[in-house]
């Protein structure tokens, strides 16, 4: 089954559609989520490009340390004491942030790294190898896609791919979840974005926060309730990423809500790929949040508002 096929089914789509309406359906789907995720990327890369007087400080040497510090503790608490890549890098992410609010940020975005697992053929080398890169590109994309929900995984994943090139990491095998499930953990994301924005921008308690006690609480809770709770845990951590979003990039409950729903498909979409890689989940919800900020700017470009819009 295809990628694309898949996130139709978690949609809940069936496959009473002919096979021709099926795929003028997916093409037009993946179209325009590709001039969405397009026309933003685009333009943040022409920001970031004319940023002049870059330099690195020595807060971010410091920063790139916790980058580097964060990824062995996650995969030693994951892999070592057992307690799994979501509650470890929840749990990291947590008590970094509430030891200093200044490498908070960048210690969770090493725990994404140690989020690798054995399925991968991660061990710690090969961990702390992915975290050295992964604060290497924390430092220089400091100036780039800034409040975008996912970065921070997104430099996790650009880590373990540098490791991957070089054979230290094998992505494992996975498969699509049945439908019923696939619409369950789209379902699940949407929820979990949105109460990742809410305690991060209408309680104040700030994304880091708000991410890792969603994250935290999913890890240890949906085991135990659901037949596919490790799924529904990773897919609520997954889209608690795009909850990290500010209000500029994501504007508001409903917004994040598809934020967190495409996070959901997209999830779904990419179960059988890259399997045990850190920052999988993050990328996932970065894509997912360009996408849905470059829908709106379609819809704001397509039927403008206020003294743009055409009366009758």
């Amino acid at each position: 089954m295809s990628v694309a096929a898949a996130a139709g089914l978690a949609a809940g789509g069936g496959p009473g559609l002919g096979g021709g309406t099926e795929l003028l359906a997916v093409a037009v789907v993946l179209a325009v989520a590709a001039t969405s995720l397009g026309r933003t990327a685009v333009r943040e890369a022409r920001w970031a490009l004319r940023a002049d007087g870059f330099r690195v400080t020595r807060t971010d040497l410091g920063n790139a340390a916790a980058v580097a510090l964060g990824a062995p503790v996650t995969y030693a608490l994951s892999v070592w004491v057992g307690i799994g890549p979501v509650v470890a890098s929840a749990l990291v992410g947590l008590c970094a942030y509430l030891l200093s609010e200044t490498y908070g940020a960048p210690a969770y975005c090493g725990s994404f790294v140690g989020m690798a697992t054995p399925a991968a053929g991660a061990d710690l080398a090969a961990v702390v190898a992915a975290g050295l890169v992964a604060g290497g590109v924390f430092v220089a994309a400091k100036r780039a896609f800034n409040g975008f929900g996912g970065k921070l995984g997104t430099t996790a994943f650009i880590g373990c791919l540098s490791v991957a090139a070089l054979g230290g990491l094998s992505p494992g095998t996975g498969s699509v979840p049945a439908p019923t499930v696939a619409a369950g953990l789209v379902a699940a994301a949407a929820v979990a974005a949105l109460v990742t924005f809410l305690v991060s921008v209408r309680l104040d308690h700030g994304p880091v926060v708000a991410s890792a006690v969603v994250g935290l609480a999913a890890g240890v809770v949906c085991p135990q309730l659901f037949a596919a709770g490790d799924a529904v845990a990773a897919v609520a951590f997954c889209a608690s990423f795009a909850g990290m979003a500010t209000p500029e990039r994501i504007p508001g409950p409903g917004a994040m809500l598809l934020a967190g729903g495409v996070s959901g498909v997209a999830f779904v979409g990419a179960a059988p790929h890259f399997v045990g890689f850190g920052g999988k989940l993050g990328t996932i919800a970065f894509a997912a949040c360009l996408v849905t900020a470059g829908l709106l700017s379609l819809g704001r470009a397509v039927a403008p508002v206020g003294g743009d819009a055409a009366t009758g």
